[in-house]
C-alpha cells in the first residue's frame, strides 16, 4: 500500500478562517476570498487569420445527429394491463382494454394486446355470468323443487 503522508508534509498549510478560537469575519469586497485570490480568466479577442476583426470565432458546426427518442405509443401499457386483467378481473379488463384501444386508435397504433385483452375480457366475463346464473338457478331451482315435492297443499292453498 502506498503511503501518501510524507508527500503531504511538504505542502503549504492553508489557513482556515473557521478554526476554533478565531471569530468569523465577513470577507470584504476588496479582500479576496481564501483560495480564490487569483484574478478571473479574461479572454482577449484576437482576430483570427482570414477573418475580419470582430469575428474571431469560427461558426458552430451542427451537432451530430443522434437517433431521436421514440416515445412509447399511447395505450401500449394500458393494453398490457388490460390483457393481464382479462385473466384476473375480467370486467376491469374490458374497461382498461377499451381505453387502450381508444388511445391507440387516435395515433394509428395497432394495439394487438389491447384487442386480445378486450376479447378475452368479454369472453371471461360472459363465462363468469353464465356460471353465476347456473349456480343461482341450481340453488333456487333445487329449493323450489324441494318445496314442490314436499308440499301437501293443492293448487288453491288447501291441504289435501
Amino acid at each position: 500500500m502506498l503511503d501518501l503522508r510524507p508527500a503531504l508534509r511538504h505542502t503549504v498549510p492553508v489557513s482556515d478562517p473557521h478554526q476554533p478560537g478565531q471569530p468569523y469575519q465577513e470577507p470584504s469586497p476588496q479582500q479576496p476570498q481564501p483560495g480564490y485570490g487569483e484574478q478571473p480568466y479574461q479572454q482577449h479577442a484576437y482576430p483570427q487569420q482570414g477573418y475580419p476583426a470582430g469575428q474571431g470565432q469560427y461558426p458552430h458546426a451542427p451537432y451530430p445527429a443522434y437517433p431521436a427518442y421514440a416515445p412509447e405509443p399511447p395505450g401500449k401499457t394500458m393494453g398490457i394491463v388490460g390483457f393481464v386483467l382479462a385473466f384476473v378481473i375480467a370486467p376491469a379488463g374490458i374497461v382498461v382494454s377499451a381505453m387502450a384501444l381508444s388511445e391507440s386508435k387516435k395515433v394509428g397504433y395497432p394495439n394487438v394486446l389491447g384487442k386480445w385483452g378486450l376479447w378475452l375480457s368479454i369472453a371471461f366475463t360472459a363465462l363468469w355470468v353464465l356460471y353465476v346464473l347456473f349456480i343461482v338457478l341450481a340453488v333456487f331451482g333445487g329449493l323450489f323443487a324441494s318445496f314442490a315435492t314436499t308440499s301437501t297443499l293443492d293448487g288453491y292453498g288447501m291441504s289435501v
